[in-house]
């Protein structure tokens, strides 16, 4: 997602210019009853529920959730500045689907100031930049009812009657469209915007706002709720909200002078023609089948697999990548595979997956346009259900699908049994030494279970994330006390 320039941000703050009469008057009034003019800052507490978008158990479910205990939204208009405290909180047993595992209570801090955007780790560690995560951040200062009306004003919007009031749709900075309901009363109901998603395309993300109420002389909603790519994504009850409480955020040396790392990709050979490709946070599988090549994983986007690509072509040369396997939809696992799908590569995939990608790639991508919404070449499938078998001259590769697996119902294993090498996402990640190991996950015991079942008795673990190769010794220790109830 490119970064914001703040000529782009500066654009927002500018007085309106081109408006006609009737707008002026629509927006004018909205403004004059939700007291925009004065309102300078908004401090929002609340509680709530958040969930992991793009994490679903399947691919038709909706996506997991996170309770929020604690909800702390500080923002200041003029500087398209924020600071996002939460407090969530989670179960002994998470729910099924993905987001990164934890339990208890677990406090994150976000930022935002202009393009740049960053995460605060606590003990007084450095920030962390989250250059990607500035315009959704960006984006959600001009959702709420007081910044909708305020980009609205210095946006040229454009205005039509609708049932229940008045559409009001503008863009900001030329390419962020923004569109909002506001009702007889100048209370903005629902906010639509739309964000760049290597699966889902210009992904819609609506916010609806209900149950305005006074909150010591501001008006403002007691209830939000928000949508990204038609599932839930935030809901929360607002209990105290201020106006023009003093907000100080200066971004921090490292952040303003961070630099995009390149993207690349490093391998180990595991076996003749076989390579677990690394570098950064996701992993993939090179397997060479003798007159062409299967990759499994297309993780998280285009620039991540065009690395794998080359890697996978410096490796094996001369043949073409003829499948690439998706071990479950999970959207860090899947915002990959259209790259491949653009190499000419056919998509080996769970078959209750498939309709979901036909139907997510047909989507419209102008904020981000990949390889292939240019070519426009149209996926191919193959649908696995249960057991599948790729050949090829001189291997075969087994897929196995997790019967039942909380973390993706839909999830497969891929398993070369002359080798005894076995790649799986998200089951496990070898530990680091003197590492203390939770508990077995019940995602890890069905993994667990199916191997037994299964007779498979890996040698090594490529794994969709960690930075090497598990052995069987990692295994039996990631299991556990559950180890016996496995062999």
């Amino acid at each position: 997602m490119p970064r914001l320039t703040a000529l782009v941000l500066a654009a927002v703050l500018l007085a309106g210019a081109g408006l006609s009469a009737q707008q002026t008057n629509a927006l004018q009034r909205a403004a004059a009853a939700l007291k925009v003019e004065g309102t300078q800052t908004l401090l929002i507490q609340a509680s709530g529920t958040q969930y992991s978008v793009g994490q679903p158990p399947t691919a038709a479910e909706a996506w997991p959730p996170v309770e929020l205990k604690g909800y702390l939204m500080a923002m200041n208009f003029e500087l398209s500045a924020a600071r996002l405290d939460m407090q969530r909180f989670m179960g002994p047993v998470m729910p099924r689907g993905g987001g990164a595992p934890f339990t208890g209570l677990q406090r994150q801090v976000q930022h935002v100031m202009g393009e740049y955007a960053w995460n605060q780790p606590l003990l007084e560690a450095p920030a962390q930049p989250a250059p990607a995560a500035a315009v959704e951040r960006m984006l959600y200062i001009w959702s709420t009812p007081q910044g909708f009306v305020k980009a609205a004003l210095a946006n040229k919007a454009t205005m039509r009657n609708v049932s229940g009031g008045t559409d009001v749709s503008f863009t900001i900075g030329g390419r962020y469209k923004m569109s909002g309901l506001i009702n007889a009363q100048g209370q903005v109901e629902r906010v639509q915007t739309w964000v760049d998603n290597p699966v889902l395309g210009d992904m819609l993300v609506e916010t609806t706002w209900s149950g305005y109420r006074d909150f010591g002389g501001i008006p403002f909603p007691s209830s939000m709720k928000q949508t990204q790519g038609g599932h839930p994504s935030l809901d929360l009850t607002i209990f105290a909200v201020q106006a023009n409480t003093p907000l100080v955020i200066t971004v921090p040396e490292n952040v303003r002078t961070a630099k995009m790392p390149p993207v690349t990709a490093e391998s180990e050979k595991l076996a003749e023609g076989v390579f677990h490709v690394r570098g950064g946070s996701h992993n993939s599988l090179a397997v060479d089948m003798g007159d062409h090549i299967v990759v499994v994983e297309g993780p998280l986007n285009e620039a991540r697999s065009e690395a794998v690509i080359a890697e996978t072509k410096k490796l094996i040369p001369g043949k073409p990548i003829r499948f690439v396997v998706n071990t479950h939809v999970h959207f860090d696992h899947s915002g990959g595979l259209r790259t491949f799908v653009d190499e000419g590569a056919t998509v080996v995939t769970q078959q209750s997956n498939v309709a979901f990608y036909e139907k997510a790639w047909t989507a419209p991508r102008t904020l981000g346009p990949d390889r292939l919404a240019k070519s426009r070449k149209r996926a191919s499938f193959q649908p696995v259900t249960g057991r599948y078998t790729l050949k090829g001259a001189n291997r075969t590769i087994e897929l196995h699908e997790l019967q039942g697996n909380p973390h993706n119902a839909a999830m497969l294993v891929v398993w070369l049994p002359n080798e005894k090498v076995l790649f799986q996402s998200d089951m496990f990640n070898p530990p680091a030494p003197n590492q203390q190991v939770p508990p077995a996950s019940p995602a890890l015991l069905n993994f667990a279970e199916a191997l037994k079942k299964l007779n498979i008795q890996p040698e090594k673990f490529a794994g969709g994330h960690g930075n090497r190769v598990a052995m069987p010794a990692d295994y039996t220790k990631v299991l556990g006390s559950s180890a016996a109830a496995t062999q």
